[in-house]
């Protein structure tokens, strides 16, 4: 007798529970999982905070990365200059293809000379970034230590002011022009002599005179003109110094050891806090069923009985 209301209660417990899930075998009552995870807050907590332990010592490990810039400049300022917005908007475009050079390869075989780095490291470690609406930029450099990468942007900026000088003075235009004036030159020489020859064999008019007279005087005109057009290519060739300068090489350097244990610290968290979420709906999920399975079992001992 005194067993038979437990029965009754067990029954009745399962009855509930089965009432709750009557909305679908597999399918959790409504709220659940809101319910599950405030009932195991905790485990949501130690899950969360266990793995953004972890994440955090992860991000003390890692290798830090050293990060130093140089800063260039194109041209020279001068404020008091009439022509001075305009100058700074030319040069704010020039400033973004010239950073554009730093992977060329004049540059990189500077580097790889002075500080034994191959071109491909040295690509990997090496960037360029314009300053917005600046007439500057940014050579910017990593390396596993901060001498090194201060080191690095340094010989970078300068093989980079070099390189721009060179490359921006040479008129390939010009040496063409100064090889046909000299050419031009030596034609006029011996139109010249061939005229004056033929003045001497000839003293009065002839038609040999005139045609070596007619091409003298072409001579003349073809080596002013040459003349004209050299000068004119040389005049409009940029300076060899002065198109890039330094204006602040790299002395410091900043790393994101800070930043990504940060970030790996953060990501554990969330992490943490999925996991836990899962884990606490499932202990939830284990709670619920577990007195429906043990009311089934005492149903199918009394109907055994009976």
């Amino acid at each position: 007798m005194p067993t038979a209301p437990r029965t009754t209660r067990s029954s009745s417990q399962a009855l509930d529970d089965e009432d709750r899930l009557i909305q679908g075998v597999f399918e959790p009552p409504s709220g659940f999982v809101l319910t599950a995870i405030a009932r195991n807050k905790w485990v949501v907590c130690a899950f969360a905070v266990l793995i953004a332990f972890v994440g955090t010592l992860y991000g003390l490990s890692r290798d830090r990365t050293y990060t130093a810039s140089a800063t260039l400049q194109v041209g020279q300022v001068n404020p008091n200059s009439p022509g001075f917005y305009g100058y700074v908007q030319s040069a704010a475009s020039l400033a973004t293809a010239f950073s554009r050079a730093i992977d060329a390869e004049p540059v990189l075989d500077v580097i790889q000379h002075k500080l034994k780095v191959s071109p491909s490291q040295a690509t990997a470690r090496l960037s360029a970034e314009p300053i917005p609406t600046s007439p500057a930029f940014r050579v910017i450099a990593t390396g596993p230590t901060g001498p090194a990468a201060v080191q690095l942007a340094n010989v970078a900026a300068g093989a980079l002011v070099a390189y721009e000088g060179q490359s921006n003075s040479i008129n390939p235009e010009a040496a063409s022009l100064l090889h046909e004036y000299q050419e031009a030159s030596f034609d006029l020489r011996r139109a010249v002599a061939t005229a004056a020859q033929q003045s001497r064999s000839n003293p009065g008019y002839s038609s040999a005179l005139a045609v070596a007279e007619a091409k003298q005087n072409a001579a003349e005109i073809k080596l002013r003109a040459l003349g004209v057009a050299y000068t004119n290519a040389i005049a409009s060739r940029a300076p060899s110094s002065g198109l890039v300068s330094l204006v602040a090489g790299a002395a410091g350097t900043s790393n994101d050891h800070s930043a990504k244990t940060q970030q790996f610290g953060f990501i554990g968290l969330l992490a943490g806090i999925v996991i836990g979420c899962v884990a606490a709906i499932l202990l939830e999920w284990r709670r619920i069923t577990r007195p429906l399975v043990g009311g089934a079992e005492v149903e199918t001992q009394r109907s055994q009985q009976v």
